[in-house]
C-alpha cells in the first residue's frame, strides 16, 4: 500500500513539473524597430531577463521607426496566438493606443516602453525620464555656452514620437528660460539616420554666412537625429565651412562616442537600454503573475562627456568602452 501511495505521489509530481513546463508563460516584446544598436542593446537586456526568469519572449517590431500601421498589424498578431503578456514600445503615442486598449480588454496585460502611450491601459511604463533628460542636455548647453545671447537648434525626430517630442519640450523650455532663441526645431522627412541628415543639412544652410555657421548650439533628439546631425556637420567641415557649434547629442553608439572622443560633440544625454530590455521584460512577469508594479519606472540617464570616458569607469560600461 506504502509502496503504491509512493508511485502516485511520485506521478504527481512528474505531471506538475511537465504541466510547469507546458505552462511556461510565453511574452510578446516588440520595440519600435529591430535594426541599430540601440535595439539590439535592448534586445539583449530583455532576452537576459526572459532567460532569468524562465519565460519565452517572442521579439519582434518594424524593420524602421515610422511603420505604424505595420506596428499595430504585429501586435494584433501577437494578442491572436495568445501571449501571456506585452511589451510594447509604442511608435506613436496615439495611434498605438486603440491597439493597447484590445490587448487588456482580451485579457492580455501590457507594459508599455521607451516611448509613451495615451491612455491608461497598461499596467506600467518603463522608460527613461525623458524630459528630464532633455532637459539634462539643455542645461550642459547653457553651461557651454554660458549666460550670453545664444541661437540654437533642436533637430527632433518622428512627429508624434513621445520619447522624442518629450525630450524636445524638455530641451526647448531650458534654453527658452536661459533666454536663447530657438531658430529651428526641424522634423525629420523620414525615420532613417538620412532623413534626419537632409533635414539637418537643408537646415543649416539657412544660417551659413561668408564661409561660416552662424549658430551657436544644437540639441538632437535620439540616435538617428544626432548622427544625422553629425554627419550633416562633418560635411560642411569638408567644405571648408568654419563651424564653431557647441553640440550635445541623445543616445550612444560607437560612433557617436569617437565624435565625443574627437571633441566634435560636446556630450550625449545616454540612456540605459539593457536596463530597459531587462526591466519591461521583468515588469511584465511581475504583472502576469498578480503582482503589484509601480505605474511608472524610470530607468535613467546620464551626461557622457570626453572626460567622462577618459576617466569615469560607471560612464564606461555603459558605452561599452569596458
Amino acid at each position: 500500500m506504502l509502496k503504491r501511495i509512493a508511485i502516485l505521489l511520485a506521478v504527481c509530481v512528474l505531471a506538475s513539473q511537465l504541466f510547469a513546463a507546458d505552462t511556461k508563460f510565453k511574452l510578446g516584446v516588440i520595440p519600435k524597430s529591430t535594426g541599430g544598436e540601440f535595439w539590439e542593446t535592448v534586445a539583449r537586456g530583455a532576452r537576459k531577463a526572459a532567460a532569468d526568469l524562465n519565460v519565452d519572449i517572442r521579439w519582434e517590431g518594424t524593420v524602421t521607426e515610422t511603420e505604424i500601421a505595420e506596428q499595430n498589424k504585429i501586435i494584433e498578431n501577437m494578442v491572436n496566438l495568445g501571449v501571456n503578456g506585452l511589451a510594447i514600445a509604442p511608435l506613436n503615442k496615439a495611434a498605438q493606443r486603440k491597439q493597447v486598449e484590445n490587448a487588456v480588454k482580451a485579457g492580455i496585460p501590457v507594459v508599455v516602453f521607451d516611448s509613451a502611450v495615451e491612455g491608461r491601459a497598461q499596467s506600467s511604463f518603463v522608460a527613461t525620464d525623458n524630459e528630464k533628460a532633455g532637459t539634462l542636455g539643455g542645461q550642459y548647453l547653457v553651461k557651454l555656452l554660458g549666460n550670453k545671447p545664444a541661437k540654437v537648434m533642436c533637430m527632433r525626430f518622428v512627429q508624434g514620437t513621445g520619447s522624442t517630442e518629450a525630450r524636445a519640450k524638455g530641451f526647448l523650455d531650458t534654453v527658452r528660460a536661459a533666454g536663447f532663441t530657438v531658430v529651428a526645431d526641424p522634423y525629420p522627412d523620414t525615420g532613417t539616420i538620412e532623413g534626419c541628415k537632409n533635414a539637418a543639412a537643408n537646415t543649416l544652410e539657412k544660417f551659413m554666412k561668408a564661409g561660416k555657421l552662424e549658430l551657436d548650439g544644437i540639441f538632437a533628439a535620439n540616435l538617428y537625429s544626432a548622427l544625422g546631425v553629425a554627419s550633416a556637420l562633418d560635411d560642411l567641415r569638408k567644405a571648408g565651412v568654419k563651424t564653431d557649434v557647441r553640440f550635445v547629442g541623445f543616445d550612444t553608439s560607437k560612433k557617436l562616442i569617437e565624435e565625443v572622443q574627437a571633441g566634435r560633440i560636446d556630450a550625449l544625454v545616454a540612456q540605459d537600454p539593457f536596463k530597459m530590455g531587462y526591466l519591461a521584460v521583468e515588469t511584465l512577469v511581475q504583472v502576469v503573475k498578480g503582482e503589484k508594479v509601480p505605474p511608472v519606472i524610470d530607468t535613467g540617464a546620464v551626461l557622457v562627456t570626453k572626460t567622462g570616458l577618459e576617466s569615469d569607469p560607471a560612464i564606461r560600461k555603459l558605452v561599452g568602452l569596458e
